[in-house]
């Protein structure tokens, strides 16, 4: 089981939408177990589930987004969480002609957006949460949309000499 009692909690404490209580099941093995650090994130809707990657540089991707969506990547919105971090990558999104919606925080719902139609949300990109991560795969897995994703550790030494980490 994977479980975030209120992801959001920011959300919450100031009376704003979209804070979700979520909860993951699975047969034993099938939830990654996330470490509490970041992880690097590209969530896509079912149409470029198959055909994004996290190599490819944000230019590619979106424009792979809008070709599976039979857009212009100027009709494309991005959600990525308004962290300092995310500044790069909210200027290479805006040089490529996409559209940004920023938020505070709740990168499962927003990962959930993705994969509803009609919600004029067409990905979700940057640096958030991996345990949010995994839960956001299982929604994702039920909506038919894909999360790519890979640690970002908070700091740089390497996994297996920080604390915790096998």
């Amino acid at each position: 089981m994977a479980v975030d009692p209120v992801e959001g909690t920011n959300l919450v404490a100031r009376g704003m939408p979209n804070a979700l209580a979520v909860i993951a099941a699975s047969e034993r093995g099938g939830l990654l177990h996330a470490p509490d650090t970041y992880m690097e994130k590209l969530i896509v809707g079912p149409p470029a589930a198959d055909k994004v990657n996290m190599d490819y540089p944000v230019r590619a991707n979106l424009q792979i987004i809008a070709d599976s969506l039979s857009r212009h990547v100027s009709d494309l919105t991005v959600i990525v969480l308004d962290r300092p971090r995310h500044a790069a990558l909210i200027e290479e999104v805006r040089d490529a002609g996409a559209r940004i919606k920023l938020i505070s925080d709740g990168d499962i719902s927003a990962a959930i957006s993705v994969a509803v139609s009609g919600t004029g949300v067409h990905a979700v990109m940057g640096i958030g949460g991996a345990p949010e991560g995994v839960l956001a795969a299982a929604a994702l897995r039920c909506l038919g949309g894909a999360i790519l994703g890979r640690f970002k550790p908070r700091d740089e030494r390497k996994p297996n000499e920080r604390e915790g980490w096998g």
